[in-house]
């Protein structure tokens, strides 16, 4: 019992494989496109204020 192997030969090679460079670079294209969000999003006016910022009106 001790030797049975939890996963199958396919998820071991799917498991070992590095990802394509597809999938490389389409994290980075989402999270660049994220951090740009937020950044735009933090220095927008707040427009409810006196031209403050949302990240200045948040502290």
């Amino acid at each position: 019992m001790d030797n049975i192997e939890t996963r199958s030969e396919k998820v071991r090679k799917l498991l070992g494989e590095k990802p394509s460079r597809l999938i490389r670079w389409g994290t980075v294209i989402i999270t660049i496109i994220f951090i740009l969000l937020i950044a735009a999003v933090s220095l927008l006016p707040y427009p409810y204020s006196d031209g403050e910022t949302i990240l200045n009106h948040i502290f």
